[in-house]
């Protein structure tokens, strides 16, 4: 499974000192090279800038095709906008929270997940034992998700 992301799930991650959850689930990640330079060198001292900048299974990738970066939403970061090309590109799944860019990437076709998706995969794979603690910490560091979701997704996976 080839996976594309944007800098919001990584960094969530990374704030609630997790990141390697999403190793562990994800294996590897594919990130444009917008999201790169918003983690790693306009973020400097930011949650995850050094550790993905060393990373071995985070991978850059250059978009081929710029001019479909610029036919999406202006009104949706640039990071957002390469990597959902990116991932339409490659042929890719796309890890990425934000709601209207989520919705973006669906009307192209684009099968999207998000953090929420990772946590569940790594309870399903034993790499953890209770999501709760994981995805309050996500939560009050930063992650934005509706709390009726929220609630939602931990009464289906029984927490």
């Amino acid at each position: 499974m080839i996976v594309v992301s944007n800098s919001g799930p990584i960094i969530s991650f990374a704030r609630a000192s997790s990141l390697d959850i999403l190793r562990q689930v994800l294996k590897e990640i594919i990130i444009p090279s917008a999201v790169y330079e918003d983690i790693v060198l306009q973020g400097g001292i930011k949650p995850g800038a050094i550790e993905i900048k060393n990373a071995t299974w985070v991978k850059r990738e250059t978009i081929r095709n710029i001019s479909q970066v610029n036919q999406l939403p202006p009104s949706l970061g640039l990071g957002e906008r390469e990597a959902i090309i990116l991932a339409e590109e490659l042929k890719a799944f796309l890890l990425i929270d934000d709601r209207l860019a989520r919705k973006e990437a669906e009307k192209r076709v684009i099968v999207c997940f998000g953090s929420l998706r990772v946590l569940k995969e790594a309870k399903e794979k034993m790499l953890i034992e209770k999501i709760r603690p994981i995805g309050d910490e996500l939560r009050r560091t930063g992650l934005r998700i509706k709390n009726a979701l929220y609630q939602k997704f931990l009464q289906e996976i029984g927490e």
